[in-house]
């Protein structure tokens, strides 16, 4: 079943006034979103594959009719990409204290390559508000994960933490007809119920009439009840920011939603700044009385080459005169990249990151590659984001063992999020002598065991770390290492 229906999730139908549609087939439950919350996820889209429409100049210059598209740092890219990269990338790791639970989870992630879609549409989510993933099963007991961006997600209801039921819309065209299948998941009761309708219409901006499921679907049945399940088999994900755009939405808002206004800024200086090279470019005026022309093949040819640029002929008021002037503009490329950067600061700071974390020069924007201090503004806002990213991580695992074992693809424990732990990457905030110093300290002061302070100080294993002080009592021993003065500086001494 679930297989069919998550084959495409798409947001297209709200131009056909589905939330409208939605609140008239289905009148006993109350849809949680406005019309507006998916006008703003497209505004964010647009922005985020450079397509918005304020990037469409058209304006008229010496009487002629100039359309171009705005140059763009493609900033809304940028940022999201970043912020994707802060909180998660291949190092993260997962374990759940089931062995069984654990191999089925990995065998299942490295199945469906969770580490390269979760990034992609982590990413997603970042530009759009959100996205949300969704366990099925491929009928050949293959627990899968699929994928949807914000604008193919229809909220039903919500508590004040997660949205536990939702319409997940598919659309397609066969033939002269356009179809629409609606998954509807809910909870009835203690049961989970998913609901699959069918709609048929000529008209690509109907969602038009209700038709048999067997029309396009031979074994998709009209209802499915499932027991025993503890959450939904979706989950929606959203970066960890307060909607003040509309404050009763379950749906989250875009990382750069509050800098839309210092994106176009930031634009404008950039598009002025590339647009100071094309009229900046050399120019050299030549009066008309030094231009010299020549017949051939019956045509007035002038000296000069017309199709050179940088020479423009005119009508000296003394033609007598033997002036070329060079009336190039200096181009001023040290105040352009000065204000971008000073609004580049504006931004970052607008996005939740530290002042400085994009900087602009000849070669382009470049974003902080250096180690981010655990203070700054832009580790607190990727810890913010992280636990949301946790949150919905460990009940997507939970949703895929509870699918596993529906199918009969798991037969082990079911497991809670207190089995499930998970390590993410924090050596953006990491660097060597910190590290280190922070692990002596604490074994100076009696807090860790030496054996630990070197696993943590130096990233080796257990054994690794044991070695080492095997090592170096030997040293202390033959009297070719540490003194012992230098060992009580080194985590306070060797312990005996």
């Amino acid at each position: 079943m679930f297989d069919k229906l998550v084959a495409g999730m798409k947001g297209v139908l709200r131009k056909m006034g589905l939330l409208r549609t939605l609140k008239d087939i289905k009148e006993h439950k109350k849809i949680a979103v406005s019309d507006s919350d998916y006008t703003n996820i497209d505004l964010w889209k647009s922005e985020y594959m450079n397509t918005a429409q304020r990037l469409n100049l058209s304006y008229k210059h010496n009487g002629n009719r100039i359309r171009r598209h705005k140059r763009t740092l493609k900033l809304p890219k940028i940022t999201a990409r970043y912020m994707s990269k802060l909180v998660f990338n291949e190092k993260a790791t997962f374990e759940i204290d089931d062995k069984g639970a654990d191999e089925f989870l990995k065998k299942t992630l490295d199945d469906n390559g969770f580490y390269k879609n979760f990034k992609r549409y982590l990413e997603y989510g970042m530009a759009l508000g959100g996205f949300v993933m969704k366990v099925y099963h491929d009928g050949n007991k293959n627990v899968k994960i699929s994928y949807a961006t914000a604008d193919a997600f229809y909220p039903l209801s919500n508590d004040s933490e997660h949205i536990d039921e939702c319409v997940i819309p598919n659309s397609f065209q066969k033939g002269d007809k356009f179809y629409t299948l609606l998954e509807w998941n809910e909870w009835e009761d203690d049961k989970y119920v998913v609901t699959n309708e069918l709609y048929e219409s000529y008209n690509a901006n109907e969602i038009g009439n209700k038709v048999p499921l067997s029309l396009l679907y031979k074994d998709l049945k009209p209802r499915v009840e499932f027991d025993g399940l503890s959450r939904p088999f979706f989950v929606y994900l959203k970066p960890n920011i307060a909607n003040n755009f509309n404050l009763t939405s379950p749906l989250g808002i875009s990382v750069y939603a509050n800098a839309t206004d210092t994106i176009d800024i930031i634009d404008t200086m950039y598009d002025s700044f590339e647009r100071e090279f094309v009229l900046g470019k050399k120019r050299i005026m030549v009066p008309s009385s030094m231009i010299k022309t020549t017949m051939k093949n019956g045509e007035m040819i002038q000296y000069f080459d017309t199709e050179d640029e940088a020479f423009h002929v005119f009508n000296s008021i003394n033609d007598d005169a033997k002036i070329i002037a060079d009336v190039s503009v200096e181009i001023r490329a040290e105040e352009f990249i000065s204000s971008i950067n000073a609004m580049l600061k504006i931004f970052a700071v607008e996005v939740g990151l530290s002042a400085g974390t994009f900087t602009f020069d000849e070669n382009g924007i470049k974003t902080a590659t250096e180690v981010i201090s655990e203070k700054s503004e832009t580790f607190q806002t990727k810890n913010e984001h992280s636990l949301l990213v946790d949150e919905a991580l460990k009940e997507l695992f939970i949703s895929i063992i509870e699918v596993g074992k529906l199918i009969g693809a798991y037969e082990g424990n079911l497991i809670k999020k207190s089995n499930i732990s998970i390590d993410f990457d924090d050596s953006i905030a990491d660097d060597d002598d910190t590290r280190i110093n922070r692990w002596t300290n604490a074994k100076n002061q009696g807090m860790v065991p030496l054996i630990i302070a070197l696993q943590r100080a130096h990233k080796i294993t257990e054994k690794e770390a044991e070695l080492w002080v095997k090592m170096i009592r030997d040293d202390e021993q033959a009297g070719r290492g540490i003194t012992d003065v230098e060992a009580s500086q080194l985590f306070g001494g060797i312990e005996e």
